[in-house]
């Protein structure tokens, strides 16, 4: 099973219009070279240039859990996956989401042939929501992310706790972990703390030098 990089685009002014198309392009050629999965996750607005021009594995930041054609201003599931999208973040720090809504909508998706890429913020929500059985289960500890501090260094027993308490609660699906990560080193340690990949942002977004930073990280997930 091939290891797993998710970038969350966010919305820095680096990805808007066609630095999107860049960066994701950038992605789809490390991981070619590297053997390993890519997930681009850029702005909505951003997503079908992606999906359409770089030809690399794109996910929506997020998506509503509102239903039906009378939902102005709404994201909703169906339109982000007309749009070239095969998946969504969902519960990241930055757009936490109630129990309830996850209940409704990790299903919905998966009836829809999309994956979602659940956060949680420690080891017992990462359990706790595993019983959702989403595609991918990152944690990343909200005081970490941007800090340039890796989760990997700074925690390494929560990344081991989590999987070890999502793998005891039965979920088989990839365990990711982001905060912090800026480096291949960090990388490499997670990989050996036991999960299956990463989720970053900054550290590539942010990059002087976009194919050198994720060509660095993607070779540490061999």
């Amino acid at each position: 099973m091939s290891r797993t990089l998710v970038v969350n685009f966010k919305n820095y002014p680096e990805i808007m219009g066609e630095g999107s198309v860049r960066l994701a392009l950038a992605m789809k050629r490390a991981a070619e070279t590297a053997n390993i999965e890519a997930i681009a996750a850029p702005p909505t607005p951003m997503i079908a240039l992606v999906a359409s021009k770089a030809k690399v594995q794109v996910y929506s930041q997020s998506v509503s859990s509102d239903a039906g054609d009378k939902t102005t201003g709404a994201v909703l599931p169906e339109a982000v996956k007309a749009a070239g999208a095969s998946g969504t973040i969902l519960n990241h720090s930055e757009s936490r989401r109630n129990i309830s809504d996850l209940r409704k909508l990790v299903p919905r998706l998966a009836s829809m042939g999309m994956g979602v890429c659940l956060c949680s913020q420690d080891a017992s929500e990462a359990a706790s929501l595993s019983r959702l059985g989403p595609k991918y289960l990152a944690v990343e500890p909200p005081e970490l992310i941007g800090s340039g501090v890796a989760v990997s260094t700074a925690k390494p027993e929560l990344v081991e706790r989590t999987v070890a308490l999502v793998r005891e609660a039965g979920y088989g699906g990839k365990i990711l972990c982001g905060a912090g990560i800026v480096s291949g080193e960090d990388v490499a340690r997670a990989v050996e703390l036991g999960v299956d990949g990463v989720l970053v942002a900054s550290s590539v977004v942010k990059a002087a030098d976009w194919e050198s930073k994720i060509r660095e990280l993607a070779d540490s997930l061999k």
